[in-house]
Formats: structure tokens, sequence, C-alpha cells
């Protein structure tokens, strides 16, 4: 019969305890005989030592992740059509700014500058369309061979145009270059609390007596050869209705007013062209530069009697802005 392997682990402790056989055997009550033939069938085994968990019990984590998830759907509820109180009936402007990659080459930096200042006109507000530097990452990082500034420069080009640049920022979005590299580095400078949402945004401008819905976005899916705003489009005939619906990423540009007869709404197709003037890739492609859209600028007139008069665009920024001045100065 084999011996209890717990019995001679029992033998070996009592023996240690009181010190002898003799001992052990009167304290216990066993036998002297058989504490000594359980002792001799015992063979000593490493202490393996008992970790405490690593984490917290499993119905607590449970019940943190459903704290967790309660908190996202919060902030997805939150940033849906989120309002932007204007709090004055006065017509304003709304910049696009389209992908400025102030870091490139190719970026038309005298262009940038200029439509800085006026973007710092009175009424005017701006919202940058995304893809603010290269920021190359993965198999693109053989980029940064290709470009001067480097990465300390750019950073410095991006802060100012976020920061230092004196226009009025109400959003920017992160495009596919914004996620690309170094990520969390525009949330880093973003010292004046800038809203910052990844690839798009809807809102809506509240004015005392009526509400513009603008759906911004670095890219609408959908593409067509043929038809520039094929993605802003497809938005608008089969998901929420808009203002107006806009874009960049192409580093071209269009602009289209249209009524829809089916879902009686007048609306705004657009995209930016960006700054990015010099393009190796695109030329290599096929693809001929454009010279004007770098931003589009959309005045917003509350004041309009009629829907299709509320909202007007414009690929010359310095034309709009001279428009919407001459608007606020005639308004009441």
């Amino acid at each position: 019969m084999p011996i209890d392997r717990q019995l001679c682990k029992e033998a070996f402790e009592l023996v240690n305890l009181h010190g002898s056989l003799r001992r052990a055997s009167r304290a216990s009550g066993i036998p002297r005989d058989t504490i000594s033939r359980r002792l001799r069938g015992y063979k000593p085994e490493p202490e393996i030592p008992q970790f405490p968990e690593d984490d917290l019990p499993t119905d607590e984590l449970i019940d943190m992740m459903c704290r967790r998830f309660e908190k996202r759907q919060a902030y997805q509820n939150a940033v849906k059509w989120f309002p932007v109180k204007v709090n004055e009936n006065k017509p304003i402007g709304l910049a696009f700014v389209g992908d400025p990659h102030v870091d490139d080459n190719g970026c038309n930096w005298p262009l940038l500058k200029r439509d800085c200042e006026i973007m710092r006109q009175d009424g005017i507000y701006a919202v940058n369309i995304g893809d603010t530097e290269n920021n190359w990452g993965g198999r693109l990082l053989r980029e940064y061979a290709n470009q001067d500034t480097s990465k300390a420069t750019s950073r410095k080009l991006a802060k100012w145009l976020l920061t230092e640049s004196g226009v009025r920022w109400w959003l920017w979005l992160l495009g596919n270059h914004d996620n690309m590299g170094d990520t969390g580095v525009l949330q880093a400078m973003n010292s004046h609390r800038i809203p910052m949402v990844d690839w798009e945004a809807q809102f809506k401008l509240c004015f005392p007596g009526w509400e513009c819905r603008i759906w911004a976005a670095h890219n609408f899916s959908g593409h067509s050869q043929w038809n520039t705003l094929h993605g802003p489009q497809k938005s608008a005939h089969l998901k929420e209705e808009a203002h107006l619906y806009i874009c960049g990423h192409h580093h071209n540009w269009a602009l289209h007013q249209e009524e829809s007869g089916s879902r009686d709404f007048v609306y705004w197709l657009g995209r930016c062209r960006g700054y990015k003037f010099i393009d190796s890739y695109a030329t290599k492609h096929g693809h001929q530069p454009q010279q004007y859209g770098a931003t589009i600028l959309a005045v917003i007139n509350p004041l309009a009697t009629r829907e299709v008069n509320r909202v007007q665009c414009f690929a010359d920024l310095e034309h709009g802005a001279d428009y919407l001045g001459y608007l606020r100065k005639t308004s009441r």
C-alpha cells in the first residue's frame, strides 16, 4: 500500500516541531514506529512561492469596463452635432484651412502666411481640415531624407500655426498624416485647448434664431475620378442633413451648391486644396497642381431671408473676406 505523501509530510513537520520522534509521538498520540515509517517515506520538494494576483478581481474589472464604456459613450454622444454658440446675429466667416503640411518643401508658405493675416479679420474663425505636418511614420520614415525641415523645426511651425498665428481656431481635425508618426504631439502643444477631433466633426453653429449644421471631415468615403466631390455628395444623399459638407486630403479643390428636392434642403459641398503646391508624387501620377482653393471660406449669414443665401462659399479667401466685411458693416 503506497504511503500517503501528505501523512509523510505531516510526520516530518511533527518531528521538526517537537525535536525528536519520542516527543512527536507523545504529543500527537501517533505510535513512534508509525511516525518513523512515515518519516522514511518523506521526500522533501522545493517550495514554490504563491504570488499575489497581478490585477483586480475579474468582477471589479468588469465593473471598471462598464464605467469606462459609459464615459466613452458619453463622449461620443457629446461630439456628435456639438453646439457652438455664436452669441450674435451678425454674419460670420468660417475658414476651412486645407492640409497645411507646414514642413513639406512644397508648402506654399507665402500664401499660408498671407491667409493667416486675412483670417485675423474680425468675424472670421477657422477649422484646420487636418494633416498639419508630414509627420512621416512606418515605411514612409525614409521620406524625411527628402525634406529640408527637421522634426524639431516642423514642431515649431505647427505650434506657430496653432497658438501664435493669431488665427481664431474653433476646431482642428486630425488627418492620416497627423496619426502616422509621432501621435499626440499636436495635443501636447495645444495650450489654448482648441478642440482636436480625429478625422471628422459634426457641429452646429447656434445663432440666436437659426442653426447652421456643418459636417467637416479630413475626407469622406467614396471616390470618383470624374467627380471631385463624390464623397461628400454621397454623405449628403445617404446620411445626415447639413448645410455644408467639406473635406480636404486630395490636394485639389471644388465647390458645389445644390438643392435636394427629395430631402428638401439646400447644401454646399466643398473640398480644400491645401498648401502643398509642389508635389512630386502627384506629378508622377499625372495630377496637375491647382492654384486656388487652399482655404475655403464659408460666409454664414443668419439674417438672410432665403435658405439659398444663408451660406456662400469662396475659393478665393481674400474675396470672401471682403464680402463678409461688407455684410457685417451693413447688417443690423
